[in-house]
C-alpha cells in the first residue's frame, strides 16, 4: 500500500507536468533589464527553444540556444528552466503581466536576480 501511494503520487505529478508542459509558450522578442546592468535579448519562436544574448553589461557577447522546460503557472506568468552547454543552471518566473523576470542563476556560484522585461517583438 505505501507503495502504491508513491506510484499514484508519481502518476499525478507527471500527469500535472505533462498538462503544464502543453500549455502555450509566451512567444516574441524581449529585453531583460537586470538590476546590475546585464540586459539580455531573449527570442522565443516556439515552445521548444529560446535563444538569448548578452547586449549590455558585464557578459556582453555571451550567447546560447537553450530548450527550456517552460510551464504555465498563471495568466502571463511563466517559469522556465534549462542548463546550459557549460553546465550552468537557470531557473527564471518570466511575469508578462508586471513585466518582470526572477532568476536563479548556479554554476561555479549562485545568482540569484531581479529585473524588467521590455518587449520587442
Amino acid at each position: 500500500m505505501y507503495q502504491l501511494k508513491f506510484v499514484f503520487i508519481g502518476l499525478l505529478i507527471s500527469s500535472l507536468s505533462s498538462i503544464a508542459q502543453a500549455s502555450e509558450a509566451y512567444i516574441g522578442q524581449f529585453l531583460y533589464k537586470y538590476k546590475g546592468g546585464n540586459t539580455y535579448r531573449v527570442t522565443v519562436n516556439d515552445n521548444k527553444t529560446m535563444q538569448w544574448a548578452c547586449v549590455e553589461g558585464s557578459e556582453k557577447g555571451a550567447n546560447g540556444e537553450e530548450k527550456p522546460q517552460r510551464f504555465k503557472l498563471a495568466d502571463k506568468v511563466y517559469f522556465a528552466t534549462w542548463v546550459e552547454k557549460t553546465g550552468i543552471n537557470v531557473s527564471q518566473a518570466i511575469d508578462l503581466k508586471n513585466m518582470k523576470v526572477y532568476s536563479t542563476i548556479d554554476g561555479k556560484e549562485r545568482y540569484v536576480l531581479e529585473g524588467n522585461i521590455v518587449r520587442e517583438k
